[in-house]
Parts: C-alpha cells; sequence; structure tokens
C-alpha cells in the first residue's frame, strides 16, 4: 500500500480510523447496555464448572469408582429421561400450564426432586460420554504416543446460552455476537431483538446453540444420545484444532471461519456416530411423522436456499423492505410446512450461513469440503489433514492437488 504523502493524508486517515474504531466500540457497548444482566459470563461459567469436572476424575481414579460399559449405558439413559423431565416440567410451570403445590426450588417440590437426581447423575453420564469419545479418537490416530489424547475430551451437559447475533439491514454479515442467559423466555427474546434493531438499526436474531467450545465443553442434554455424541465431537474438535493452523487461523477471515465450522460439522458427526454405534446405539432413523427423513431436509434445503439466494439479489439492488418482507412470507411457508424456526431475518443468514453444509448457505466450501473428504478413508486422516490448513487459498490449492491425485491414482496421505 502506498504510503502518504503529507500529514493532511495522515491526519485524515487517522481521523477515519478513528471514527471506524469508535463506532465499533459503541455499537459493542450499545449491545452490553441492551442486555445488562441477561448476558452469559464464560469466566462464571468456567469457575463454576470446571473443579466439579476434575473433583469427579480423581474419585474415579480409585478402585471401584468406574463404571463398566453397561452401567454407563443405563448411566446415561436414566440421566437423559431425568433432563427430559426437568425440562417438561420447567416448562409447564413457565407457561403458567401447571402450578406446582410447592415452588420449583422448595426441597419437598416434583421439579426439585428431578433436579436433585439428575444432578447426582450428571458426571458419570459425562464421563460415561467422554470415555467412549475419547475411545473412538485413539481408534482414529488422534492421540499421542503412550495413549494421551490432547487435549482430553471434556464435556458438560447442560442448557447452553442462547446467542444474540447482528447483521447490517442492507447485507448478510454477522457484525456482533453475544452469548445471552439460556432462562430467557420468547418474550424477552423478542424485547431484547426489537431494542437491538431498533438502538442499532441492524437485524437481530437470539439463536439456539446445541454446543459451546468451553472447556469443558457445554453440550445441549435436551438432544438424543446421537446428537449429543455429535455435539460433543464437533466442539472436541474445535479445542483439538485450537493448537493446530486451522484453530489458530480461524478468525482471520469468514471463509477461514466457514472452514472451521463446516469441518468440524463433517468430522463430528462421522466421530459422533462411530462413538454412538460403540456405545450400542442405532443408526437408523424413523424420520420424520409426516416425510421420509431424506424428504424433510430436501424440502427445508430447497426452500432456505432459495430464500437465501432470493434475499441476497434483492439486498444487492438495495431492496431491503422487499428482502425482509420476502423473508417473512418464506417463514411463513416454512411454518405451515412444520419446520419450527423462530425467526428468518439477515442475522438469521448470517449466522446460521457460516456452516456451509447447512440449508441457510450458499458457500461453495460446503461443496468442497465434502469432496475434500472423500479423498479420504477415515474421519482420523481428514482430521489430520484440514489442520494443517491456514487460509482458504491454501485449501483451495490443496483440495486441486487432491484432484490431481486421485486422477492418476496417487495414494493419498494418512
Amino acid at each position: 500500500m502506498p504510503k502518504p504523502k503529507n500529514k493532511l493524508t495522515w491526519l485524515i486517515l487517522i481521523l477515519i480510523f478513528t471514527s471506524i474504531s469508535f463506532s465499533d466500540y459503541h455499537r459493542a457497548n450499545e449491545i452490553q447496555n441492551i442486555i445488562k444482566s441477561d448476558k452469559f459470563s464464560i469466566i462464571k461459567w468456567e469457575i463454576r464448572h470446571l473443579p466439579l469436572k476434575w473433583t469427579h476424575l480423581l474419585w474415579e481414579l480409585f478402585p471401584g469408582n468406574t463404571p463398566s460399559d453397561s452401567e454407563r449405558i443405563q448411566i446415561v439413559d436414566e440421566y437423559l429421561k431425568l433432563a427430559r423431565q426437568v425440562n417438561k416440567e420447567e416448562t409447564l410451570i413457565d407457561k403458567g400450564l401447571k402450578t406446582p403445590k410447592y415452588p420449583p426450588n422448595h426441597p419437598s417440590s416434583a421439579l426439585s426432586g428431578l433436579i436433585h437426581k439428575k444432578e447426582k447423575l450428571r458426571a458419570k453420564a459425562e464421563e460415561s460420554i467422554e470415555a467412549n469419545l475419547s475411545f473412538i479418537a485413539h481408534k482414529q490416530n488422534l492421540g499421542l504416543p503412550f495413549g494421551i489424547l490432547f487435549p482430553p475430551v471434556d464435556i458438560r451437559l447442560d442448557t447452553p446460552p442462547h446467542i444474540l447475533i447482528t447483521s447490517p439491514k442492507d447485507e448478510i454479515k454477522v457484525t456482533n455476537k453475544q452469548l445471552i442467559q439460556s432462562n430467557i423466555n420468547g418474550h424477552k427474546k423478542q424485547e431484547i431483538e426489537n431494542k437491538t434493531e431498533e438502538t442499532l438499526n441492524v437485524s437481530a436474531l437470539i439463536d439456539n446453540i446445541s454446543g459451546l467450545g468451553t472447556y469443558p465443553a457445554l453440550v445441549s442434554d435436551q438432544h438424543d444420545l446421537r446428537q449429543i455424541f455429535r455435539t460433543a465431537a464437533h466442539e472436541w474438535l474445535h479445542n483439538y484444532w485450537f493448537f493446530k493452523p486451522l484453530g489458530q487461523q480461524m478468525w482471520n477471515s469468514a471463509e477461514m471461519y466457514t472452514i472451521n465450522e463446516t469441518a468440524a460439522d463433517i468430522a463430528g458427526d462421522e466421530l459422533g456416530d462411530l462413538a454412538f454405534l460403540n456405545f450400542g446405539g442405532d443408526l437408523s432413523d424413523p424420520g420424520n411423522k409426516y416425510l421420509t427423513n431424506t424428504n424433510y431436509e430436501n424440502q427445508l434445503y430447497t426452500i432456505l436456499r432459495e430464500t437465501r439466494k432470493t434475499t441476497e439479489i434483492l439486498l444487492n439492488q438495495g431492496k431491503i423492505s422487499e428482502a425482509e418482507n420476502y423473508m417473512k412470507s418464506q417463514w411463513w411457508l416454512l411454518k405451515l410446512s412444520g419446520y419450527n424456526i423462530r425467526k428468518i431475518n439477515q442475522a438469521f443468514f448470517a449466522f446460521r450461513g457460516s456452516y456451509a453444509t447447512g440449508p441457510a448457505s450458499i458457500s461453495p466450501i460446503g461443496n468442497e469440503l465434502m469432496e475434500y473428504r472423500t479423498f479420504f478413508p477415515n474421519p482420523g486422516s481428514f482430521i489430520k489433514q484440514i489442520a494443517k490448513v491456514k487460509d482458504y487459498d491454501q485449501f483451495k490449492e490443496e483440495l486441486s492437488r487432491m484432484r490431481l491425485l486421485s486422477t492418476s491414482n496417487h495414494s493419498v496421505p494418512d
């Protein structure tokens, strides 16, 4: 970049940079003021939960304290049943559909009893999932010598926080992300979104997440066991890649963020399914009540991708109102078809579009990574090779190289 020739030019550049920096800071500060006590603090969460994890691990080192494989299956099954019961009770009480005899936190209340039973099983259930996923990671040659897996698989089964996403109204791009406490209701979500949009003139959405890449990784206990294994594997891969070029360059560009999330989706699903099978699970899916699983997914993909493409065209033409009205009409279409998506706007596509194999994305990275995966005999070799990627250009060069190797019948590196 050529250097400015005089002091006036330097001054103008400094003023521009300062105004942009101040504007970014101002927006972030405004959001902090809006969410206030509803903000989720990772630091407080780590301080509260990390010591509990290591205390349990030390306790299991003593002879007789480690459950057998069959006991682990029973523990996890019972824990997930209790987690669903607790969630159901809390939802009924929050919506005013049930009036308990005692306050929810009273020792004699039914909810308090369920929570107590669940908490007694939590650490053992977490260890059962961790041990099984660790076994699969070792089988995929992802460990170090002497049976060491680094970083160790470490999860916390709980309700993950929500995430507040903002995007400009005239384009689809994440401008800010803030974690929000999980205990807010739909009315509070709408209130925060409305205030954020009015204050900053942006598109805002509070979305759910299945997991969070803290350490231990936070994994939702409201999903079925197969999805829990997949989410746990996804979050562990982020921790694994944190020490590799792929993870270290994650925040350098939108493309690298998408590669990280999409690779974690692809490999995480594979590792999770292997762990689920090893745990005695059955991969056959009963599908949707009215549609086969394939038809259900195809319909969602078709509608959402059509919506994303048309929205992009309208926004590029400066037709913001038309784009927003179109997204609302498509949301109604999905709602009537049985898809429970809370809201579709620019922020929805900005956040969900980062997962390039998902229906909200139009990025070519999804198909590129899926193709790249086919060149490897197992998920472990794919995970180790993709870990070396430093930027999107390098990845495309590597993909071209693998295509050439494949066509010339050369062996793919393990």
